[in-house]
């Protein structure tokens, strides 16, 4: 276990998602959090810095509060891996069991990996072309671009337990739901699904609601900084 200080000037600048939906320009590195900062995925373009391959790759980390003034994280590695995009999802949310679900690919929303599904040790259990997900019929309801179909905008996510799910609820009253450990997924009235509707009545800020919380790693990382420490470490020896 090592624990990282992050410079807030350099490490943390959010990232903004409401960028002109067809000036895209080359992905930069990214992380994405659980609710309460237990988990983080900070994911890298091909071919950056700490990723030499021709797939973005996760690492995903456990992390912990180390407290008093100074702002410091104890972070452990759970996983690496490559993800499925072609050069970077888009979005991500992270539930506080450790799960990572992308959404969508930069540049080309609402096509391909419009939703990936993660496992505990990196493996991809199943992802989903747009139209897998939402029918025909409901499509007009999308706002669209050049580039993209922005079919989750103004969505909220709710991750359950036993078995985990994620309920993606939709603005026009529709919802997504995903077994996270089969991928198996439902679409239909918000008001169908039992569990998630007593979610939803609970109103702001129930523990199950989760956001896109979103850091750039354009400066530095937790990963930057554990490589650091461990070259410094063995050239110490």
């Amino acid at each position: 276990m090592r624990k990282f200080i992050l410079v807030p000037g350099l490490a943390v600048l959010c990232l903004s998602f409401s960028a002109t939906a067809d000036d895209w320009g080359a992905p930069n590195p990214v992380s994405f959090t659980s609710r309460g900062f237990g988990y983080v995925a900070e994911i890298f373009p091909p071919r950056s810095r700490q990723n030499t391959t021709d797939k973005p790759l996760c690492y995903f980390y456990e992390t912990g509060d180390s407290g008093g003034t100074a702002w410091k994280i104890a972070a452990k590695l759970k996983w690496k891996a490559p993800l499925v995009n072609d050069a970077m999802p888009y979005q991500a949310v992270v539930s506080t069991h450790g799960r990572l679900v992308t959404l969508n690919e930069y540049g080309a929303l609402g096509y391909k990996n419009a939703v990936a599904i993660y496992g505990q040790t990196g493996a991809l259990v199943k992802t989903y072309q747009l139209d897998e997900l939402i029918p025909a019929g409901d499509s007009a309801k999308i706002e669209t671009s050049m580039s993209s179909r922005w079919w989750n905008k103004d969505a909220k996510y709710y991750f359950l337990d036993n078995p985990g799910r994620l309920y993606i609820v939709l603005p026009w009253g529709k919802a997504v739901e995903f077994q996270l450990d089969t991928g198996r997924q439902r679409y239909g009235p918000s008001a169908q699904f039992g569990e998630l509707a007593k979610v939803v009545a609970k109103g702001n800020n129930s523990n199950e609601e989760t956001e896109i919380w979103a850091t750039s790693l354009r400066f530095s990382s937790i990963t930057d900084l554990s490589h650091n420490s461990e070259t410094a470490d063995h050239s110490n020896r």
